[in-house]
């Protein structure tokens, strides 16, 4: 079991549990640091949506740094009995929203409080940051284009107007052109084995 500690904000120095596997990996702190820093502080009193939350250390960084609500899907048994844990170690459940489910099915994507998730709903721009953390093994395979049809409607129909996206993976499986969004700015960073893609709209 890996541990990871919140690196800024209100809950700054709370570690938290990670389960570690194939399919649910803690991100680095030098790079949730640098990831945050990015995004510059636009998740402040803000909702956020933590997609493949795995232990949640994104979506509770985001609630440290001031988000003003987070949503975590997430449809791993173990981690969500993890991420559950780390939202109680903060105390921070009243504005955590947490899902077991397929972050890829657009169901439970829809604005918090209308509707009870998994039902049919419109989609609408609710959410200033959206952050998406695939296994590995889905940006590899089959699943790869999924994730990045999932992740083109999810900055066109749900984000907010002056928010970003973050899709985080290996660098030899997301590449700086991984997404066409010709009206938005892409930004594209590498740091040793990860890299960031971020979509300004």
């Amino acid at each position: 079991m890996a541990r990871v500690r919140i690196h800024s904000g209100a809950f700054k120095g709370r570690i938290l549990r990670t389960p570690v596997g194939q399919d649910t990996r803690p991100m680095l702190a030098r790079v949730r640091e640098s990831l945050f820093s990015t995004l510059g502080g636009i998740e402040e009193d803000q909702p956020v949506l933590d997609l493949f939350s795995g232990s949640g250390s994104m979506g509770i960084e985001a609630l440290s740094r001031g988000a003003s609500r987070v949503r975590f899907l997430e449809r791993d048994r173990k981690a969500l009995d993890v991420l559950r844990a780390n939202l109680e170690i903060v105390g921070a459940h009243d504005r955590a929203e947490v899902i077991g489910g397929d972050a890829l099915d657009k169901r439970y994507w829809g604005a918090p409080m209308e509707r009870a998730p998994g039902t049919s709903v419109e989609l609408q721009p609710w959410a200033r940051v959206i952050l998406m953390d695939p296994p590995y093994p889905m940006l590899r395979g089959g699943e790869r284009e999924k994730v990045l049809v999932a992740a083109t409607t999810l900055v066109q129909e749900v984000l907010l107007s002056g928010g970003a996206l973050v899709l985080h993976g290996h660098p030899r499986d997301l590449g700086q052109d991984a997404l066409s969004l010709p009206d938005m700015q892409l930004d594209y960073r590498v740091m040793g084995r990860t890299a960031l893609l971020y979509v300004w709209k």
